[in-house]
């Protein structure tokens, strides 16, 4: 886990909420986020009461338990920006993914059993995808508010048989892939993975919803700290191992090193080292 000064947080739910707020606290505790959680009863969650909380707060990260989900919220031109990882959403695509219909997949090729690091996790989203080939994934985040949302909803998710399988093969950890004390924790892998932050300039298209709250929460890696992600992934691979890097198709490469291979679309493009 990761040592640093405490981040104030407010969660904001109505009294129905209460429960959910306490699960978030065993979370932080448990997992040493040191995230500095306060909770606030509104009368409603509607989205003027929400809006007007934001106002009232601008400089603290706000968490609003809405329908039993702990959401990311922000105010953008006037409106609710609500986040959340909504690994739900993910279930016809788990089922179905294959090389034919998952870039990524084609990029990474895992088989099962692999051994995978997805070192910037983020919502999770790309590990569980990677994770529906049989594969074994460690995500890893170093943002403790993404990461006490990426904790609750491993819980929740594994609350439904149908997801335990898939989830007993992912291992959630709260650290900096750039600590090398801590990678030298964790086995060497048969695939690194990294999608590190990238100005929102390198999309051709506006950065959408959920990309703009972590855009909020993070900001893009220095030309020594991508120069580092390479170093510390090739220093974490298995012999014949490989790292694959996720960029917006127009942005370049990572610290300026030209990969084996790209599998690309019109948006997005994975590159092989």
């Amino acid at each position: 886990m990761l040592h640093q000064q405490n981040m104030t947080v407010f969660v904001i739910g109505t009294d129905n909420d209460q429960a959910i707020f306490d699960k978030l606290q065993v979370i932080n505790d448990e997992q040493g986020l040191n995230l500095a959680l306060s909770f606030y009863m509104l009368n409603k969650l509607s989205d003027k009461f929400v809006s007007v909380f934001v106002r009232n707060h601008p400089t603290t990260p706000i968490i609003a338990i809405i329908k039993n989900i702990p959401m990311l919220i922000k105010v953008d031109n006037g409106g609710i920006v609500k986040s959340y990882l909504n690994w739900q959403s993910l279930t016809k695509r788990i089922v179905t993914a294959g090389r034919k219909s998952e870039l990524i997949l084609q990029a990474c090729k895992p088989d099962a059993q692999m051994r995978v690091i997805d070192g910037t996790a983020g919502f999770g989203h790309d590990g569980l995808i990677i994770a529906s080939s049989g594969a074994n994934v460690v995500m890893i985040e170093q943002n403790p508010m993404i990461a006490l949302l990426l904790f609750c909803e491993y819980q929740m998710m594994n609350d439904n048989p149908n997801w335990q399988k898939l989830l007993s093969r992912i291992d959630i950890h709260h650290n900096d892939f750039l600590n090398v004390s801590f990678m030298a924790t964790l086995p060497k892998v048969a695939l690194v993975y990294l999608d590190p932050m990238f100005p929102s300039d390198s999309y051709a298209a506006k950065v959408n919803k959920n990309m703009q709250i972590l855009h909020t929460l993070a900001s893009p890696p220095s030309m020594d700290d991508e120069c580092l992600f390479l170093k510390i992934a090739q220093n974490q691979l298995m012999p014949n191992g490989k790292i694959i890097i996720k960029r917006p198709l127009s942005a370049p490469y990572l610290a300026n090193q030209p990969p084996v291979q790209s599998f690309a679309n019109d948006a997005i493009r994975f590159d092989r080292y």
